[in-house]
């Protein structure tokens, strides 16, 4: 089974083609192809002949399939949309990461300051407050923490490395 899906992927022919194109029953390629039979002489040349040709047209580079990936093609508008995709995560993950950066800061600024009014108060309700402003900061903190901008930050990066991909893609590089 092994050679027949080898020589399937290869040629890109099922069973029942190899057949007609090697006049041969069915049974006998089924056979040849589990390793069970050989070839006739006749059909063996014929096998070796459709390798050989695309052995050669693998080595020409003659890819008759290069214009699916010309200027217009569906290839292309692919990576045209995926790199506007690309861009629109990119804009969005920069928000994001500076929108995190930006409540991590202000809640560390709040808790130093939040520390140093400690005991500076004179009031109990003032202390009582310090204390909700302490922990409302402390949360914030832990929701915006530094692995999660590393996280951000790593996100990013691959947008920019997936954007240079497209565009050499694009650009035919």
């Amino acid at each position: 089974m092994e050679k027949e899906k080898n020589i399937g992927e290869v040629l890109g022919l099922q069973q029942q083609d190899m057949a007609i194109f090697l006049l041969l029953p069915l049974s006998n390629w089924a056979m040849y192809a589990t390793g069970q039979r050989g070839l006739p002489k006749e059909a063996h040349e014929k096998l070796a002949e459709m390798l050989a040709f695309l052995k050669e047209q693998d080595e020409d580079g003659d890819d008759t399939f290069t214009a699916a990936k010309g200027p217009g093609s569906r290839a292309m508008k692919f990576c045209e949309d995926e790199l506007i995709r690309n861009q629109k995560k990119q804009n969005t993950m920069a928000t994001q990461l500076e929108k995190c950066k930006a409540k991590y800061t202000s809640a560390r600024n709040g808790l130093k300051l939040a520390g140093f009014l400690t005991g500076k108060m004179q009031e109990k309700w003032q202390e009582e407050q310090l204390l909700i402003i302490k922990k409302r900061t402390e949360t914030a903190i832990e929701k915006n923490n530094l692995e999660l901008q590393a996280e951000y930050e790593c996100k990013l990066r691959l947008l920019k490395e997936q954007e240079v991909s497209l565009k050499r893609e694009l650009s035919g590089n």
